[in-house]
């Protein structure tokens, strides 16, 4: 005990004469020794940090993402390829600046710890460039889940990951560098309330976005549409701009529509009640359920709803089943006119049915007879 005792003084009093007085003990690098007299707590810190800066990228990316859904209404293809390009730079950008010019990122700086060169300074963009770059490999969360940086800081003299072998960085704790000047703390602080801030902002712009989604509508959002009128000129429905005619069937419906990024589709199709021997709404949305049925396999059909649409008497059901491979829910409204029935069925994957649902309910609504 008493050995153990006198080593951990003399560790401190190493650490201690480093921050103190530096190279006048004959050291050429500092931080190397003090970083030598650090435990495996260092290791928890630092990955403390990373994990910090991993959950606020993720809810960052969460709430960029519901954001996007509430400007453009949707989720493109492309809109999905550029936010990931968008979260890629900006990850990469969040490490080289924010270290290689304070030493800090927010989860360093909530747990207490700095990236420094050998002399305690910030490294500086070149040597942040190359840690960033390979943090890629072995500070990746999604990778191992940073083992590679574990095994590399536990087993190193100097308790380096293989990014600050690279470098010629180390990770200290704040404790054991000299004051910064007051400028230097303000710039840290204003850069760390900054980013609470507007991740802060996001957070709550996404509930009220994801609160909103919930409130019922009874007519179509208000946006940029295009129409689509049947063959005869007889009605029309709209649409937003990401869709297009569906050319697979062409013939087969008065209008097809569908969204060529995603799975979602729409047909309409008419039948005159006086070909049909003028039969009852009741029977219509019966048949109409029978024949859909059949293009399914273990198809349930769910209850069947009376309402109006564009002051047209209708039936809405749903049909949720499995088409070759894949489970599918169908929307269906039955909308009857004077001398017209009318069937406007939305097709979507099961698993992206309750996020466009609403979509399908707004072409639905959309519905009119342009002349009977």
């Amino acid at each position: 005990m008493e050995d153990q005792h006198i080593l951990q003084n003399s560790q401190a009093t190493a650490r201690e004469r480093y921050i103190r007085h530096g190279q006048n003990y004959g050291e050429t690098n500092r931080m190397a020794e003090i970083s030598k007299t650090y435990g495996s707590s260092i290791l928890f810190r630092r990955w403390g940090a990373t994990i910090f800066d991993f959950i606020f990228f993720i809810i960052g990316y969460i709430c960029f993402f519901i954001s996007v859904i509430q400007v453009t209404d949707r989720w493109l293809l492309p809109l999905a390829i550029a936010s990931r390009c968008i979260l890629i730079i900006a990850f990469f950008c969040y490490y080289l600046l924010l270290e290689g010019y304070t030493g800090y990122t927010l989860g360093k700086f909530v747990f207490r710890i700095k990236v420094v060169n050998g002399e305690g300074n910030p490294p500086g963009f070149l040597k942040s460039l190359i840690r960033t770059l390979l943090r890629l490999i072995d500070t990746n969360p999604l990778l191992m889940g940073s083992l590679p940086a574990g095994i590399s800081v536990l087993v190193t003299a100097s308790r380096q990951r293989i990014g600050d072998l690279a470098a010629g960085t180390y990770v200290v704790k704040v404790r054991d560098l000299e004051p910064i000047s007051k400028k230097a703390m303000r710039w840290s602080l204003f850069i760390f309330f900054t980013a609470m801030v507007i991740l802060g902002a996001s957070f709550v712009n996404a509930i009220f976005v994801l609160a909103n989604s919930y409130e019922s509508n009874e007519a179509p959002v208000s946006k940029q549409e295009q129409s689509y009128v049947s063959r005869d000129g007889r009605f029309q429905i709209s649409a937003p701009l990401d869709w297009s005619t569906d050319p697979d069937w062409e013939g087969k419906a008065d209008i097809a529509i569908f969204n060529p990024y995603i799975q979602k589709s729409v047909i309409v199709r008419s039948n005159s009640k006086e070909k049909l021997g003028n039969v009852t709404r009741q029977y219509y949305t019966k048949k109409i359920q029978n024949n859909i049925t059949k293009e399914f396999n273990l198809s349930t059909v769910g209850p069947s709803s009376n309402t109006t649409i564009q002051g047209y008497p209708a039936t809405q059901f749903t049909i949720k089943g499995q088409k070759d491979v894949d489970r599918y829910v169908t929307h269906v409204a039955i909308i009857e006119t004077e001398n017209n029935f009318y069937q406007i069925i939305g097709y979507t994957p099961a698993s992206k049915y309750s996020r466009l649902k609403k979509e399908l309910h707004d072409i639905t609504y959309s519905f009119r007879e342009v002349r009977p």
